[in-house]
């Protein structure tokens, strides 16, 4: 049931989650469990054109020395492959070092294969064509009584509600070739914010957590990075006055800091007044999304891990990291190698559905 009042495209956007919903495999969720969510490689021909090869090494690194010997479960939320701008075959050629890292994670059962609007087209292809079968939409891990709900995010949408050719072939060949560019939710902060707020009212109604992909925007309980720094500034103003000087000073330089990523983040994104999903006094911490793979400066992804649920990003220390110093985040290196990781929010899952079910 969708709420009377809605706009033709939000009682179909509702309607066809609620089938989404309904129709996804359901797997148990205990305490002992872990599962790591990618989204959004979009993995091309290695290319100039491919935005996979800019953190190809880090993405291997971290899935063959982290979470692949800590028996983690892979979830790849769509988008894996960038099929409206090429072949599958090429894609293949290029990364057959990628495809035997996802066939360890499935040897040992671990491996869950979900689509999105870029690779949709596998959908009708033959099995024999496609590196694994059993590809799905949609999953739900359910954690004592509650729904972990993981899909891609573009499903809302009525252009995508199969395979379309005609839109890849006229991609691959007319766009590509001719260097135009085609605007998606990642690159239209107003598509963005509307799909984000159809998945979160959804989420919210039918009180579950949500895990999508889809618009490179990293959240975590219903939270952008923007808002997420914003509360961090109000709550270190809010405790400024009862501190001693010394720690004011503290408080005042981590303020700063603070504001700077600020500025660095409107600059790195399209500016819009609708990028926050609050619409009420009170957020529902329901909307969380992994982000991608394809971040300038490193990638990001949603952990569960023994019921804790945790947002973290894996950096090349030789790119520069701004916010790491913002933050006081403490990164851990992974082995020898010049990549770390860091938990940029976590929480326990137990705590975010109290919450979801008391503020629905």
């Amino acid at each position: 049931m969708t709420p009377r009042g809605m706009r033709p495209h939000d009682t179909f956007a509702q309607n066809r989650l609620e089938q989404l919903f309904a129709e996804a495999q359901s797997e148990q969720l205990d305490g002992r469990d872990r599962y790591v969510v990618f989204s959004d490689l979009h993995m091309g021909n290695g290319g100039k054109g491919d935005g996979f090869r800019h953190n190809a090494d880090l993405f291997h690194s971290v899935l063959e020395r982290h979470y692949l010997p800590e028996e983690y479960r892979l979830i790849l939320n769509g988008d894996v492959e960038e099929l409206q701008r090429f072949s599958l075959r090429a894609i293949q050629n290029r990364w057959e070092w990628t495809y035997r890292l996802f066939d360890r994670f499935r040897a040992s059962n671990r491996f869950c294969r979900l689509i999105g609007n870029h690779d949709l087209s596998l959908m009708e292809m033959p099995e024999r064509e496609v590196h694994e079968s059993n590809i799905r939409e949609a999953l739900r891990l359910d954690h004592h009584g509650h729904t972990v709900f993981i899909f891609h995010g573009h499903q809302p949408y009525r252009r995508y509600r199969g395979p379309n050719r005609w839109v890849d072939f006229v991609l691959r060949y007319g766009a590509r070739p001719l260097r135009i560019r085609h605007p998606t939710p990642a690159h239209d902060s107003r598509k963005r914010f509307a799909m984000e707020r159809c998945v979160y009212e959804f989420s919210s109604r039918k009180k579950i957590m949500s895990v999508i992909g889809h618009t490179h925007r990293p959240l975590f309980e219903s939270l952008s990075k923007r808002d997420t720094i914003k509360f961090q500034i109000e709550m270190l103003c809010r405790t400024y006055p009862s501190l001693e000087s010394a720690r004011q000073r503290e408080v005042e330089d981590r303020i700063v800091a603070l504001k700077e990523e600020l500025e660095s983040i409107a600059e790195d994104e399209a500016s819009d007044e609708s990028t926050s999903l609050y619409n009420a006094n009170l957020v529902v911490p329901c909307l969380f999304n992994s982000g991608c793979v394809l971040g300038k400066r490193g990638i990001t992804a949603l952990e569960i891990d023994h019921g804790v649920v945790r947002l973290v990003y894996w950096f090349d220390r030789e790119r520069p990291q701004k916010y790491l110093r913002s933050r006081k985040l403490q990164p851990q290196q992974l082995d020898n190698t010049r990549y770390f990781r860091v938990i940029l929010n976590e929480d326990h899952l137990d705590y975010i559905f109290t919450l979801i079910r008391l503020l629905s």
